[in-house]
């Protein structure tokens, strides 16, 4: 009777508190039958919590190739932590502490306990905390472990998520391949949320990859027993095999003990996880999945007056006219300390005296910027004391990638106040033209706003150039701004009784836009002026540019070529214009598959099949497309074309592309217009009379510079032709900036590593001119100095201390020379034009130093041979011609 009684009060006062599941009854029962006989009395006020002991491993490297992979060194961490659930709320949150116990390789340093508000289910970070007397949240392996477990991914979102976590905005799957076995996976990453460039997608290639496989316990409470995880970082370039770097980290964690306790209640259930934190431990929030306030990079001083000395100092040494590695080097570097540069040290470096012959790279790295700081800098400082580099300042600008609203606003609160019959009011807005339209072409969003009219800014321009009306000087600008609303205004002004040059200008305007933007009316006009069918007599340059657009509609406009094939006879009008059509379509094949296709079945019936006439034109215009080099997927192309009339030059352009995938970037651009200088140098008198000109206008990498006329009529003309005495002149120097990112990356491993990667090409182009009169010889060169550099730094840090650095440059220099050759003592005059390249130098380098800063230098070099590139047909004949008259 006892014994009974006993055992009833025993279940009684089991069942009377808070107990485990049943599950975990039985199991400890069969353990220990006295288990809950000895446990602790629960009350209200008393919970039951976890402390867990790990013990973890650490290692991480930093590495340039695979091959060095094995000897280089690698910095390993390892000891123990534990893990302590502090608070649990109604919501589902959970709160923990993740504290160093012991360190075993002795470099753990005294890292202060962390604090994690997660939802349990899926352990999403919500918030992370420091101990209050940590004055300085810095990255480090405790951060690391918690970025470990705890997953960056929304709650309840589904397994597989692109979100934005402490690394960039990444793809991050959470799957569970096995039983008991968690895999997640963080991969596809756009690195950083600072700034960030690239000018020619894929010239540096840039992956991260996190993988990471947790193990929990199968018998008791379902507790992770084990990590492992592997990361790697890696930057490479398909331009050099051994340009770039790798980082790869791995972190083994496993149990180690595993404690219940009782203690008295924190907080209560109501009260929030990361609230509890606050008030319960008086822990510091330092952001949430993001760790926004924990320290990862590194500070660095600003080093723009230094570096512009620096350049000050090369030039000095190696002279104005001096070109190399070092030049677009040294101004990626200065470009990137720019952006962070204050005003005061605009100031210093503008106002040094010594600076006087950089000026122009100063100018172009603070237009670079893109901020509306730096355009009130401008203002006030650089063109106070040097209104001279102007130019510089806005082809800096216009090669900046800054998207910045308030730095577009204050460029149009410029042009406002300045006066529009100035030079100045013009050179402005051909710039702000070309800022608008990379803000246009940023995302495919913003490309479909800005054609439909819905960018305040975009369409203040376009109307205030062309309020008070349109002339070529306005198309001139447009043509930077080739969306809907240029375009619709261009195509008002084609086959009308408008100006020759109005109509011109228009059709420019219409070439540069997209081709989405073409529709029935306008192939319409167009085929009016390639046929001369409009209220004006059509000149050969515009029926030429007509043929332009049209070939660009094909065949997504296949009534074009019927339309134009139509026209074909054996007794052509201009011989000019269908000798220019037939080149432009065999250039056009050329250079897309497609079309080659398209015009191959066009001529495949019979009313357009081809005849004769193709080979008996007596006509020198021509369109020349041509490949010039293929490098890992990047494809460097020219196309060429000239105008001829009554045997004298007319046009011509030249434009040197790149292209990646689908995508075209214009790297240069010639363009060379006269006007009636056919009447000076045959004296027919069938030509169109009227005052002879002439005028360049050149493009860089996307960007069109305003026209420079060298002669506009006779008087002009003699002073040229007087003053071409073979001295050479500098058409253009600039910079492109072409890379340019700095960002930090923090590893699970507890270290972090900080790369900064730079890039830059500096451009020069000289010419020189030579015209006797007496022997009636002209000779004229052109020489584009071109060099490249890319740079890459990466550090490994571990608690502010560096632990290696890797520094990765390619280099490529060049030169791309035209010479032209011309005898004019008798019509039709001869000439001969010769395409070259020379050498391309490119070079590598790879500078490692240690901890104990110790730096080992590994340089590469490669030499391309140079090449002279194969004319179209038309200008060997004219070559054959001219070498003629020196074998008589």
């Amino acid at each position: 009777m006892f014994s009974r009684i006993s055992l009833f009060l025993a279940l009684f006062l089991a069942v009377s508190h808070a107990v485990p599941d049943l599950d975990e009854i039985k199991r400890n029962l069969k353990k220990n039958p006295n288990h809950y006989r000895d446990a602790p009395t629960l009350d209200e006020n008393t919970v039951r919590l976890l402390k867990v002991d790990y013990w973890f491993r650490t290692e991480s490297m930093l590495y340039d190739d695979l091959d060095h992979k094995e000897k280089d060194p690698s910095t390993v961490i390892a000891g123990n932590y534990t893990f302590e659930t502090l608070h649990h709320d109604v919501e589902g949150g959970m709160l923990g502490r993740i504290s160093l116990t012991h360190c075993k390789t002795g470099n753990c340093g005294e890292p202060s306990p962390i604090y994690i508000s997660f939802r349990q289910g899926g352990n999403n970070v919500e918030s992370v905390f420091k101990a209050s007397e940590d004055s300085d949240a810095s990255w480090n392996f405790l951060y690391g472990i918690a970025n470990t477990i705890y997953t960056p991914q929304e709650y309840g979102e589904g397994d597989e998520q692109t979100v934005d976590t402490i690394y960039g905005k990444c793809r991050v799957n959470f799957g569970r391949p096995e039983d008991k076995r968690f895999r997640r996976i963080i991969d596809k990453c756009e690195l950083g949320y600072g700034y960030n460039f690239t000018k020619f997608e894929g010239i540096e290639s840039v992956t991260y990859d996190q993988d990471v496989w947790y193990t929990q316990n199968t018998k008791v409470d379902a507790d992770i027993i084990m990590i492992d995880a592997v990361e790697m970082l890696a930057f490479r370039s398909p331009l050099h095999e051994k340009h770039g770097f790798h980082v790869e980290s791995r972190t083994h964690v496993e149990i180690h003990n595993r404690t219940r306790v009782f203690v008295t209640r924190y907080c209560e259930d109501t009260v929030p996880s990361a609230q509890c934190a606050e008030q319960a431990f008086g822990a510091v929030r330092v952001g949430g999945k993001l760790y926004d306030n924990v320290k990862i990079g590194q500070e660095k001083p600003n080093k723009l007056t230094k570096l512009i000395g620096t350049y000050r100092r090369h030039l000095n040494d190696m002279g104005d006219s001096h070109i190399c590695e070092q030049h677009p080097l040294l101004y990626g570097h200065i470009l990137q300390e720019a952006r962070l540069a204050k005003r005061e040290d605009w100031e210093a470096a503008i106002r040094y005296p010594e600076n006087d012959h950089v000026l122009s790279v100063i100018a172009s790295s603070l237009g670079s910027v893109g901020t509306a700081e730096s355009v009130t800098t401008a203002r006030e400082v650089l063109l106070t004391n040097s209104p001279d580099h102007l130019d510089d300042l806005l082809f800096g600008m216009s090669q900046s990638s800054s998207n910045n609203e308030k730095w577009h606003k204050q460029l149009m609160y410029w042009l406002g106040s300045l006066n529009k019959e100035s030079e100045d009011y013009w050179k402005l807005a051909n710039t702000i033209a070309t800022i608008l339209r990379k803000r246009c072409e940023a995302t495919s969003s913003s490309l479909n706003s800005c054609n439909k009219g819905k960018e305040t800014i975009v369409n203040k321009l376009i109307n205030d150039l062309s309020a008070p009306g349109v002339n070529a000087k306005v198309l001139e600008v447009l043509e930077n701004i080739p969306v809907f609303g240029s375009y619709n205004i261009a195509k008002k002004y084609i086959c009308t009784e408008e100006s020759a040059d109005i109509q011109k200008a228009a059709l420019n305007v219409i070439l540069a836009a997209n081709k989405n933007l073409y529709e029935t009316q306008l192939t319409h006009k167009l085929i009016r002026v390639f046929r001369n069918t409009c209220p004006q007599q059509t000149p050969t340059s515009h029926s030429q540019l007509a043929i332009d657009i049209l070939l660009k509609c094909v065949p997504d406009h296949q009534n074009v070529a019927t339309l134009i094939l139509r026209t074909e006879s054996l007794n052509p009008d201009d011989q000019e214009k269908w000798n220019y059509l037939y080149k432009a379509i065999e250039s056009s094949g050329k250079r897309d598959e497609l079309k080659a296709e398209f015009w191959s079945r066009m001529r495949q019936f019979k009313v357009f099949r081809p005849n004769f006439l193709h080979r008996a034109l007596q006509a020198d215009s021509h369109v020349h497309w041509q490949n010039i080099a293929d490098v890992s997927g990047f494809y460097l192309f020219s196309t060429a074309t000239a105008e001829f009339i009554h045997k004298s030059f007319k046009r011509s352009n030249f434009e040197l592309s790149l292209k990646k995938g689908r995508k075209d970037h214009s790297l240069f651009s010639l363009s060379i217009d006269t006007e009636h200088l056919d009447q000076f140098v045959t004296g027919s008198a069938s030509s169109t009379s009227g005052t002879p000109e002439g005028s360049v206008r050149i493009g860089v990498a996307g960007h069109k510079l305003p026209t420079n006329h060298i002669f506009k009529g006779s008087t002009d003309l003699l002073s040229t032709v007087w003053d071409a005495d073979g001295r050479t002149h500098k058409v253009f120097e600039g910079h492109i900036p072409v890379r340019n990112t700095r960002v930090s990356v923090p590893l699970l491993s507890g270290l972090t590593v900080d790369v900064d990667s730079i890039g830059a090409i500096t451009l020069r182009v000289l010419a020189s001119a030579e015209v006797s009169l007496w022997n009636q010889r002209s000779n004229a060169k052109a020489e584009a100095y071109t060099s490249g550099s890319l740079h890459l730094t990466a550090s490994l840090y571990q608690e502010s201390q560096q632990v290696r650095k890797i520094e990765s440059t390619i280099s490529a220099l060049s030169t791309f020379t035209i010479d032209t050759r011309a005898i004019f003592e008798s019509l039709p005059y001869d000439f001969c034009l010769k395409t070259s390249n020379n050498n391309v130098d490119v070079n590598q380098k790879t500078v490692i130093e240690e901890v104990s800063h110790k730096k080992k230098t590994y340089n590469r070099k490669r030499v391309h041979p140079g090449v002279t590139y194969r004319l179209d047909d038309s200008t060997i004949r004219q070559c054959t011609n001219y070498l003629e008259q020196f074998r008589l």
